[in-house]
Order: structure tokens, then sequence, then C-alpha cells
């Protein structure tokens, strides 16, 4: 009987010992390394996603490898990225950012995990820095339309082209219908893009006209008009945020010169990009 106990004993401390050997180690927490910096932007060539990035870069020499990332913004939340990337110099840690909301401020907090060398895992949190604003664009474009999603219903219509050749124009107009709920947002006018501009007739921001869609104000009608602002075939080959028109708006929480891009879709864009070249005699 007393050897049964023994066993019994010794194989409930072997069964414990196993559970705690197979519980993972939390990581520690530390200060962020010194030399290890953290930048948040956008690819140029993602415009016309949402598609982030954090960068990090190393000036240490010293292999990195970062297993989880929570990015966070009171603008957007946050998210999380996982998965585990090595590196020496610099590595981005891709994620697909939400719908921002209205306000200031586009730095966000990265609180990471990673190793250094073969070292234990470690967390840290730190500021990754918006450095050439292209994420507080991207902020101020969702806020944009928000605003204006909130004043007017947007609708789209048929694109035409009038005329022939060089003396042509793409075409397309544009309803905005106030819903009744905002009485401070106003449609400023389109901007031009880097592959095309428009002609006279077209709503252009810089005619300084206001169209305010408050409750008592009508439907605002426009159109947008535009030709190619260059003929060279690799410009249009070549391009990546040329069909991408901003829609201005002025209002609550909005800085100057908000825009959000004009929701032409495929058909449309499409449509678009082959204007180019019965615009041009290709």
């Amino acid at each position: 009987m007393r050897r049964v106990a023994t066993l019994l004993l010794l194989l409930g401390a072997t069964v414990l010992g196993c559970g705690a050997t197979d519980e993972p180690d939390e990581a520690r927490t530390t200060p962020f390394p010194e030399g290890l910096a953290a930048y948040v932007d956008q690819s140029r060539l993602q415009r016309e996603g949402r598609t982030l990035f954090v960068r990090l870069v190393n000036d240490a020499e010293r292999r990195v490898t970062v297993t989880h990332a929570d990015i966070e913004s009171p603008r957007f939340g946050t998210i999380t990225w996982a998965g585990e990337k090595s590196f020496e110099n610099e590595a981005d840690l891709e994620f697909e950012l939400p719908t921002s909301g209205c306000g200031t401020g586009s730095d966000v907090e990265v609180r990471l995990t990673y190793r250094i060398d073969d070292g234990p895992e470690l967390q840290s949190t730190t500021t990754a820095t918006d450095r050439y604003g292209a994420v507080a664009l991207f902020m101020d474009r969702d806020c944009a339309e928000e605003r204006l999603g909130e004043a007017a219903t947007l609708e789209l219509g048929t694109v035409r082209i009038a005329g022939e050749g060089r003396n042509s124009v793409y075409e397309l107009p544009v309803t905005l219908t106030p819903t009744g709920a905002q009485d401070e947002v106003a449609f400023a006018g389109f901007e031009d893009t880097v592959l095309f501009r428009q002609v006279p007739g077209s709503a252009h921001v810089d005619e300084g006209v206001t169209y305010p869609l408050g409750p008592d104000d009508p439907p605002v009608e426009v159109v947008l008009r535009l030709i190619p602002s260059r003929c060279d075939p690799h410009a249009l080959a070549d391009d990546k945020v040329g069909t991408l028109v901003p829609v201005r708006v002025t209002g609550p929480d909005l800085p100057p010169g908000a825009a959000f891009y004009l929701p032409i879709g495929d058909e449309r864009r499409a449509a678009l990009r082959g204007f180019v070249p019965t615009y041009c005699g290709w």
C-alpha cells in the first residue's frame, strides 16, 4: 500500500512538472531599446488602398526578431500584427487601416514583442512617428469623407466624352443632396491630379466657390471636367495616383484643405484612363 502511494505521489509530481514546462514564459517588459526607431507611413504605390506600415529602423549591430505588435491610436483603436520578422537594418510591419475618426495627431503607439539576437522575448512600447505626414493626410481624408457623408448623399452620373481628339473632355456629373443632418459642412470643389487637370465648367477648387450642404440648401449639381495634363505614354503606364480626384470639404474638425478621393469606382476609372489615348491621339 505504501509503495502504491509513493508511485502515485511521484506520478503526480511528474505531471505537474510537465505542465509547468509547457506554459510559455511571458515577455519581460523593458524600455524600448536605444538605436531602434519606429515610424508609421504609407507607400505611394499603395495610395489606392488602405495598407500602411510601421517601419522599424535598427542602428545598432544586432539582429531583431519581432513576433507581435499592437498598433494603437485614439483615431482608429487597436490593430494587431502577428508573425515573425527578423532584420538587422530595417523592417516594415504592414497593416490595414480601419476608418479613422476625426481628430488631431497621426503618430501611433506601438507595443512590440521581440527578441534581440538569441536573447529572451521582450516587450516594449514606443511612439511611431508620422514623419512625412502621409498618415495625417489619410486620416484627414477619412474625416472629410465622414463629414460630407453626414451632410449629403453623393451620387455620380454617367461618364460622357464631349468632343473629339484634343477638343474632347471627360465629363462626370456629380450630385450632392443635403441630408439635413449638418449645417456647417460645405463642398469646396475638386482638385487636379498629377495626370489630369480641370477645364472651364468644372467645379474647380481654385474658383473659390463654396457649396453649402445645410438643411435648407438645395441639391448641388456640378460636373467634373477633365483632360490629360500630359500626353507622354509612360506617364499613364507608370501612374499610381493620377485617377484619385480629391473632393475638398470644409466643416467641423476639418483642417484647411481637407479632402477625400471621389469614389469613381473601377468602371469610371477605366474610362478615365482609356480617355487619355483617344485625347492624345496615340
